[in-house]
């Protein structure tokens, strides 16, 4: 489903020849909001844009595995992943991720645009039940646009991920669980 909002947003499914922009506008995401990805710029910025085929879900007989990238003209501004579990009693689960709009984007309803179009596609995935995302408790930007989609508080995680700046220092960030059963 393609999606075409105003001011000339579209927000759809990435294609494999989209990736250059998803692995830019991801490695933008690990440049400037660290405490919200899992991975670290210094180990993803090699990775070439092929590598992230996977994420694309093609191969996905049921669904529950794509990105999607919220474009304007021929800008991708934002990006939203969901990858659904492959073990046999995750299977009806999947995580969101790869949450991000550039911020002269923000506050504009592209993030809210990627998570409907996100949860569309979710619907059609065969068996899947329940979605989960993990979300830094500092953002309470993210979590209130998260709420209003549906999706409930189920716990957070202290120091949850562990950050070390140039000249050593420490500091954690806590990582609010949400979840929204389909």
């Amino acid at each position: 489903m393609e999606r075409h909002g105003n001011e000339g947003l579209r927000v759809a499914r990435v294609t494999p020849a989209e990736l250059s922009s998803f692995k830019s506008l991801r490695d933008e995401g690990l440049r400037l909001h660290p405490e919200a990805f899992d991975a670290d710029i210094e180990g993803e910025q090699a990775r070439p844009p092929e590598s992230y085929i996977g994420r694309l879900g093609l191969y996905e007989p049921l669904g529950g595995t794509f990105l999607i990238g919220a474009w304007l003209g021929q800008e991708m501004v934002g990006m939203i992943g969901l990858e659904r579990h492959s073990l046999p009693k995750l299977r009806h689960s999947a995580e969101l991720n790869s949450m991000l709009v550039k911020p002269r984007h923000c506050g504009k309803g592209i993030g809210m645009s990627l998570v409907k179009e996100c949860l569309a596609h979710a619907r059609k995935a065969v068996g899947l039940e329940l979605i989960t995302l993990r979300v830094s408790t500092g953002t309470p930007d993210a979590i209130r646009l998260y709420e209003r989609a549906g999706f409930k508080a189920c716990g957070t995680v202290p120091h949850a991920v562990r950050l070390v700046d140039g000249a050593g220092q420490v500091r954690y960030s806590d990582r609010l669980t949400m979840a929204l059963i389909l």
